[in-house]
């Protein structure tokens, strides 16, 4: 008597799992890069410095970015005067303002460091200024942003 061998059903691979996980991982490192670059304001202009030292990534990790612009640029729903001079979050602050919100973030992160963002035309004393309120909020870690050329003379 012939027996008959039972039929092994087909090998098929199920792409369908892979590509949704494909597509949120995609939508998690879109979504993190612009958070990343939120608190950029496009209307600072670094100022240029040819030896600039550029941070290591741990080096900018819990940042609060202060951008501070030239007096009477628009930003944030209005423009920045000598009351306002801080643009934090998209918002103009002045001074007890910021030394509120980075005390309020201080406390909720112990380590927090200032990376701050001035304007190549902005006064010293508006810096100054941003540079109190951190220190009145009890952070002293701060750095400040500049644009690094790409040659050693300075010509960018």
């Amino acid at each position: 008597m012939k027996l008959r061998q039972p039929e092994e059903p087909e090998a098929n691979i199920d792409m369908t799992p892979m590509i949704d996980c494909v597509f949120l991982l995609l939508i998690f490192f879109m979504i993190a890069a612009t958070m990343s670059k939120v608190d950029q304001t496009p209307e600072v202009k670094l100022p240029i410095a040819p030896k600039a030292a550029i941070p290591e990534a741990e080096d900018l990790r819990n940042r609060g970015v202060v951008n501070i612009v030239p007096l009477g640029t628009p930003a944030g729903g209005g423009a920045t005067s000598e009351e306002t001079p801080f643009i934090v979050y998209g918002q103009l602050m002045d001074e007890p303002g910021l030394a509120k919100i980075i005390g309020e973030r201080r406390d909720a992160e112990p380590d927090l460091r200032v990376y701050m963002r001035v304007d190549r035309n902005a006064e010293f004393r508006t810096v100054k200024r941003a540079i109190r309120a951190c220190a009145n909020a009890g952070v002293f870690n701060i750095i400040f942003g500049t644009f690094q050329s790409k040659s050693a003379g300075g010509e960018s």
